[in-house]
Order: C-alpha cells, then sequence, then structure tokens
C-alpha cells in the first residue's frame, strides 16, 4: 500500500520553512514547482506505514533464513577479528611479500 493510499484531505504532518528570496542561488522559473504533491495524512498514519514497511523487510535476526545465513551472520565477525589483530595491522605497505 503507498502512502497516498492513507492520505485524507486536511491532514497534515508536516511543516515546511517559508523559502527565503534573498539567496545567493537563484533558482529558474521553469525548475521551480507548481505544486507539492505530498500525501495528506496524519503522524501516525506515517510512522505506522514506514514501520509496516520496515516488517516487511527481513533480517537474520527476526527468523530462518536458509540458503548462506551463515556466511551472512558470521564470516563479517570473523573478519572483523582478524582484521584487528596485530599481525595484520601492523604490516607495512611495502614489506616483501615473502616475509608476510
Amino acid at each position: 500500500m503507498l502512502i497516498f493510499d492513507y492520505s485524507k484531505e486536511g491532514r497534515k504532518a508536516y511543516s515546511l520553512p517559508h523559502p527565503i528570496e534573498d539567496t545567493k542561488i537563484k533558482i529558474p522559473e521553469k525548475l521551480k514547482r507548481k505544486t507539492l504533491n505530498l500525501p495528506e495524512v496524519s503522524e501516525i498514519d506515517i510512522v505506522r506505514h514506514f514501520i509496516k514497511l520496515s516488517q516487511k523487510n527481513y533480517g537474520v535476526d527476526s527468523g530462518f533464513y536458509p540458503l548462506g545465513s551463515c556466511t551472512m551472520k558470521y564470516n563479517p565477525k570473523i573478519n572483523e577479528e582478524i582484521g584487528s589483530w596485530e599481525k595484520v595491522t601492523d604490516i607495512h605497505p611495502y614489506q616483501d611479500e615473502s616475509t608476510v
């Protein structure tokens, strides 16, 4: 469902500042929007909408995820640990490969 589907005339969960006319950058009139097409929804509708969207994203902490989940969960932790070892961090970039 789109956020526009929740739109009802008169609801408003945002406030926009008045444009400053005294700016150094002038926007050509042909590039300025004549109307601002935003959905008319309350703040709670926006929060609920984006929470529903976030729950559609799948995470390894919210359920079973087969096919490569071990690689996705554990390798980065192992790589971070090994990458922090002094044997790795103290290698000089120009050190001869045969001595590494």
